[in-house]
């Protein structure tokens, strides 16, 4: 496990060389959900679960401040998808869909 960093609307982990590791973004919607907009992890990270715990820490931040998560990048959606995470989704929305990497419904 690497230390994750934290900027606003961003956690981010570096490289001892401090060169992006990876990165998940989102930010706070009109409706007060963590939309999770973006994620990345450098090629030769990848396979290493560096994508779920920065995943994970948006979720904490999420469980903190009991919002619901309204993943867009596609790698949320696939994660949010388990039924452990239903407590995260927003029940106006339905459940997430991995097909249109937002949710069923608008």
């Amino acid at each position: 496990m690497y230390p994750i960093q934290q900027e606003p609307q961003r956690f981010y982990i570096l490289s001892a060389t401090q060169t992006l590791i990876g990165e998940i973004r989102y930010h706070n919607d009109a409706q007060n959900r963590l939309v999770v907009t973006h994620t990345y992890v450098d090629p030769q990270y990848r396979g290493q679960g560096i994508a779920n715990q920065l995943l994970n820490a948006v979720i904490a931040l999420a469980e903190q401040h009991k919002q619901y998560i309204y993943p867009v990048c596609s790698f949320a959606v696939k994660v949010l998808q388990n039924e452990r995470y239903r407590h995260l989704w927003d029940p106006k929305e339905g459940e997430p869909s991995g097909g249109a990497c937002t949710w069923i419904k608008r």
